[in-house]
């Protein structure tokens, strides 16, 4: 990071994060242990969450984007081999990810990369079924593995074409990638049609990205796959929409105009 961005988020760590992070470890990693060491990033992610959720609570949504937007920043700095951090492989390789080639990969992927999937699993499920599903798990697992995980929050999951949520895994658990993406659309005849497409990525990386869309007062949010070559979607919309964006907010991506 540079140097000013660096001084805000290691302030911002030291001041606002350390301390929940380490008292979360009661439960995320006291209470829930990782099966294996391909699942350390679960009970680290879901404490450094935690007190993302507090920093929330406390300082408001923009506090904690902020945070998060430091997190990308850092998972797409370039090491000496000219790869990003983010690249230097899945997350489920936990200490593995550590070289003489990125020694901060480790921490960077496990830490950083780890809460924005927490994050995006939150921003898929809604926070109401979200905290039903930390509940759960809490309650009934002293053990836990990725993929047990990944079958219980399929079970809070709301309907979509990833219902499962094995798309979601594959491509940020078991892949790699920061996708750049670009939103492209039109209004004409009650309908919202357009198209995304992805680039930065592997042609066989695929996401789900949240784009909003406002129409007056009211606003919905829809999670809608990229794909190497534009994806189409079409929305039906009554009224032109005042406002259609991608949010970056709340999903591990980079947006392209």
């Amino acid at each position: 990071l540079p140097p000013p961005l660096r001084e805000r988020s290691e302030q911002t760590f030291y001041s606002e994060l350390l301390e929940t992070h380490e008292v979360a470890h009661q439960w995320w990693g006291n209470l829930v242990v990782p099966a294996s060491y391909h699942d350390d990033w679960l009970i680290e992610s879901l404490a450094n969450y935690s007190a993302l959720l507090l920093l929330e609570r406390r300082k408001g949504v923009k506090a904690m984007d902020a945070v998060l937007d430091d997190y990308r920043a850092h998972l797409l700095t370039k090491t000496d081999s000219g790869r990003t951090l983010e690249a230097a492989g899945p997350i489920i390789w936990g200490y593995r990810l550590e070289s003489s080639l990125a020694p901060d990969a480790w921490r960077a992927v496990t830490y950083e990369k780890g809460t924005w999937i927490i994050h995006m699993l939150r921003r898929r499920l809604g926070d109401e079924k979200f905290l039903a599903l930390l509940r759960e798990v809490s309650s009934h697992h002293h053990s836990i593995s990725t993929e047990e995980f990944r079958d219980l929050a399929r079970q809070y999951a709301p309907k979509s074409p990833d219902p499962d949520l094995k798309i979601f895994f594959d491509n940020w658990v078991y892949g790699t990638g920061v996708p750049t993406v670009k939103l492209s659309y039109a209004w004409r005849g009650a309908k919202l049609s357009g198209s995304i497409v992805q680039r930065d990525v592997d042609e066989a990386f695929t996401a789900y990205v949240p784009v909003e869309v406002q129409t007056g007062s009211k606003s919905n949010v829809y999670w809608l796959p990229t794909g190497s070559d534009p994806v189409a979607f079409s929305i039906p919309l009554r009224s032109p929409p005042t406002r259609v964006a991608l949010l970056a907010a709340n999903c591990l991506m980079t947006t392209s105009k």
